[in-house]
């Protein structure tokens, strides 16, 4: 049980890593800047450490800021409107409708960058905090294990040995029906640190999900 908890939790961890890397690299192509920009790499090796880019000050003055935006948005969207309702009303025409619309369709498009660039920061934030925890649970489950190997060997006596990956049993062409008809074993309960896993992996996806949201509506 011990050794799946650990290969669930590496292979968790290294998605984790590879998915903001990916996020980091996908936002450094979208950069309209001319000049070249370094994009930072996530921690490539578990479970030493993880890196971090978004500090929780950065976070907390993005949320901040992205409060302040959509108020602003929502002032924008009433000053068209009363627009295009004094254009209706016969107090400007279209032309004039027209112009003063455009002022505010403008810094409309800018708070819509703003929002999405904000919004980012506060996704890798919680994403970097999540490999955090990931990588804490991994390393106190890695030095526990490592401890108690360590102890019941000089315990007995005996040095480590390369472990030699035992062939697969090849099935008898005739009993192909006969596997597929075990009764499989019950799940056994889950330990404190699957369900650990279980629940980062859970908020992982939440985050990843919003990010699609915010992609896709820029």
């Amino acid at each position: 049980m011990t050794s799946e908890v650990l290969a669930y939790a590496v292979a968790l961890g290294a998605v984790v890593v590879a998915l903001i890397t990916i996020y980091i690299m996908r936002r450094g192509r979208q950069d309209i800047s001319t000049e070249p920009r370094e994009v930072p790499e996530a921690a490539a090796v578990l479970p030493l450490q993880g890196e971090r880019t978004v500090t929780p000050f950065d976070a907390q003055k993005s949320r901040k800021e992205l409060r302040l935006l959509d108020v602003e948005r929502e002032i924008l969207s009433f000053g068209i409107r009363r627009i295009y309702e004094a254009q209706a009303e016969g107090k400007i025409d279209e032309k004039e409708r027209d112009r003063l619309a455009e002022n505010y369709k403008q810094r409309m498009r800018e708070i819509k960058d703003s929002i999405t660039e904000r919004e980012s920061v506060v996704a890798l934030h919680e994403l970097e905090s999540m490999q955090d925890d990931l990588i804490k649970l991994f390393n106190d489950r890695f030095d526990e294990i490592n401890k108690k190997i360590g102890g019941l060997r000089v315990n007995l006596g005996i040095k480590s040995k390369p472990e030699v990956p035992k062939p697969s049993p090849e099935l008898p062409p005739s009993q192909p029906e006969k596997i597929e008809r075990k009764r499989k074993p019950s799940k056994p309960k889950k330990s404190e640190a699957e369900e650990r896993i279980d629940q980062i992996k859970a908020e992982v996806e939440k985050v990843l999900e919003r990010l699609g949201q915010i992609e896709t509506e820029a």
